[in-house]
């Protein structure tokens, strides 16, 4: 057993290979005669995650620990500040790292101390969007700035909100409104570049709050205008996948963008029916049931026979959920 203070000692010393009550002790045993065989003749003799480690007796046994940070797994350590009150003690006891930063944000785990490179004090490493001085979502069940407090218990938000809804994401607002704090507000005007005379002004998709996000300017291809609308990775929709090109997106998907697709979310309850919350572009986003960027993002496709052998899996090939037979 582990103590917090990088202790390691038994708590039944007898299963720990110590002396039951009126046995001899290790003392005693090197002064009675010659050492037992040993349990292992080094770090090869023993399981994956244990090392060979020798008493004051000379019998070695197998101990779980480590002696690098190779020996340990994702995100941890090979800690060596290790006291023990028993033997065998191991070199080192693999500890999750202080400073990992598992979501990517920049804010490590640790709640104190320093992290060269990163700040410290995230309160939630699985969610890109929480960490100190992020903004309160008011509404969705979290510490967003890791002030100790959430929602409508933060100073930040407001207790009700007048004319308006109260919202978790922009899903929960009408089309071209925004969740700003908690409460439904009507997205800014995007204000449109002036393109060149040899460019065109192209669709700019919408923002992670669902909001239009100004257009772009492209070149002016010779894209026919038959339409065969298509759904950019930006989530614009588009005449047909020459516009989207011109764009400087990729097709996501044919078919006009739904309603929702594109705001921001944190989970399935986020978006509206038949829509995912997965990665797009870096960020959590709502996206149309079959389009994927891992095998993951398929699981709620309906399954069909279409096999020999019984049901299709589903994997994401070049982002859209294709059928594989088993």
């Amino acid at each position: 057993m582990r103590l917090r203070a990088g202790i390691l000692m038994c708590l039944a010393f007898a299963a720990c290979g110590g002396p039951l009550p009126g046995t001899a002790t290790t003392e005693d045993t090197l002064d009675a005669g010659p050492t037992r065989p040993s349990g292992c003749g080094g770090d090869v003799d023993c399981p994956t995650g244990m090392l060979c480690e020798a008493c004051a007796d000379g019998f070695a046994s197998c101990v779980p620990g480590c002696r690098t940070d190779a020996q340990c797994g994702t995100n941890r350590l090979c800690m060596h500040d290790i006291q023990c009150l028993s033997c065998p003690c191991p070199s080192g006891w693999c500890d999750l790292d202080p400073c990992r930063d598992v979501d990517g944000d920049g804010w490590a785990a640790a709640l104190t101390g320093t992290c060269p490179g990163k700040q410290v004090g995230d309160c939630d490493d699985s969610v890109t969007t929480v960490h100190p001085g992020g903004v309160e979502r008011c509404a969705n069940g979290r510490d967003d700035d890791c002030d100790g407090r959430r929602d409508a218990l933060d100073d930040e938000c407001q207790d009700s909100c007048p004319g308006s809804y109260f919202c978790a994401t922009s899903i929960n607002c009408a089309d071209q409104h925004q969740c700003d704090r908690g409460c439904c507000a009507p997205c800014a005007v995007p204000v449109d570049p002036s393109c060149p005379a040899d460019q065109c002004l192209l669709p700019g998709g919408l923002d992670v709050q669902g909001c239009r996000a100004p257009a772009v300017c492209g070149p002016c291809l010779n894209c026919s205008t038959s339409p065969a609308p298509v759904c950019g990775k930006n989530f614009a929709t588009y005449t047909n996948a020459c516009f989207a090109t011109a764009a400087g997106t990729t097709v996501l998907h044919d078919g006009d963008c739904a309603r929702g697709e594109g705001a921001e979310c944190f989970g399935p309850g986020d978006c509206y029916f038949e829509q995912v919350c997965r990665q797009v572009n870096g960020t959590l986003r709502c996206a149309r049931l079959g389009t994927c960027t891992v095998d993951a993002d398929c699981a709620g496709v309906t399954q069909v026979s279409t096999c020999d052998a019984g049901l299709a899996d589903w994997v994401c090939r070049a982002e859209r959920c294709a059928a594989r037979c088993p």
